[in-house]
């Protein structure tokens, strides 16, 4: 099975690390790792996914479920489109409050980027990049592409003095500006991908958060219906969906059945 995330050490949410002893697997899940990607010069485009195919194809393996969480889920979806084309069956898709990236998500991100490091940043440091990221959401040509693009133009600098005013070494500290940078890469990729086929299938996992997945898709305008085959709504916060324990079991069960089971 395949699981695609971007998880950084620190974050707030759960991770498949945290899902995958509950779900009880007879099979190895492997999680996808984001390629180390500029937004502002690397196409963001299909060719992203390309590693991962081409492990999965080297690895001889038949995937029998994809799994996605959050922006990850874009990734999850159209994953399983390709991996189907290349195999005798498709895998299972199942989604943790699934999102189409656009530019508020990209926006809403980078907050959380920078908010994750206000024990480096300088308070006017954080006005600047939240400043700039403003503006730059603002204008009327903005795609999250471009969007991401120019905020991690901003942070670059900002980022990189910061950490070296907080003693880390010029390697380690350009290697975590670059982890920003790969992040806006993945969320730009995201919003290029259409995941909408993938979805038809899938089994969803909705949380109680309405600013996260199809809750938040269906009272924002301009977004359209998102068509999925089963959607299961459970109690837990979003930031808690890949670490419940009702949630682990429940998922287990539907991935314990073969291609054609049904409950």
């Amino acid at each position: 099975m395949l699981a695609a995330d971007f998880p950084v050490t620190g974050r707030n949410e759960g991770g498949f690390a945290d899902l995958a002893p509950g779900l009880k697997l007879d099979c190895d899940l492997w999680q996808t790792v984001a390629p180390v990607r500029d937004p502002e010069t690397d196409a963001l485009d299909d060719s992203y996914l390309e590693p991962w195919l081409s492990e999965v194809a080297a690895s001889g393996r038949t995937v029998r479920a994809v799994l996605g969480y959050c922006a990850g889920s874009v990734f999850a979806g159209v994953l399983a489109e390709k991996i189907g084309a290349r195999q005798q069956t498709t895998p299972r898709v199942v989604l943790f409050d699934p999102e189409l990236v656009d530019v508020p998500t990209v926006h809403l991100q980078f907050g959380r980027v920078i908010g994750n490091m206000t024990t480096v940043l300088a308070p006017e440091e954080t006005a600047e990049l939240s400043a700039a990221a403003e503006r730059l959401a603002a204008r009327p040509d903005t795609t999250p592409a471009s969007f991401a693009a120019g905020l991690y133009a901003t942070f670059r600098p900002i980022g990189t003095a910061a950490l070296r005013r907080a003693g880390l070494d010029e390697d380690y500290a350009g290697e975590l500006v670059q982890l920003v940078g790969s992040f806006m890469s993945y969320l730009g990729t995201a919003a290029h991908l259409d995941p909408r086929p993938g979805w038809r299938g899938a089994t969803v996992v909705t949380s109680a958060s309405a600013t996260s997945g199809l809750n938040r898709m269906r009272t924002t305008p301009g977004i359209a219906p998102v068509e999925v085959a089963d959607e299961w709504r459970f109690e837990a916060e979003h930031r808690d969906l890949l670490r419940t324990p009702a949630i682990a079991e429940a998922v287990g069960k539907v991935l314990a059945r073969r291609p054609g089971e049904h409950a």
